[in-house]
């Protein structure tokens, strides 16, 4: 719990985030400006923090979440499919 309450971000270590982040974000087309970023962006911080910190196991982390790997997916299809039906 130590680890989790006191991580540290330096430049190296914010490169990961972001890095996996920008990976995540393209991957599922959300935008930065969508509401979901922000928790996407929030939970990779939280993986992060509790141990997975390197680029390789933080990407493992994101594609084990359920709301990262399937439910953000999944809402993104509904959405895109609910403009085009608008249009």
């Amino acid at each position: 719990m130590r680890d989790f309450v006191n991580a540290t971000f330096g430049s190296v270590e914010l490169d990961i985030i972001s890095q996996a982040l920008e990976e995540w974000r393209t991957s599922t087309g959300i935008e930065h400006a969508a509401p979901e970023y922000e928790i996407a962006a929030a939970t990779v911080v939280t993986l992060f923090r509790e141990g997975n910190r390197t680029l390789p196991e933080l990407q493992a982390a994101i594609s084990a979440h359920r709301w990262l790997s399937r439910d953000a997916v999944e809402m993104v299809k509904v959405s895109v499919n609910s403009a085009n039906k608008a249009s």
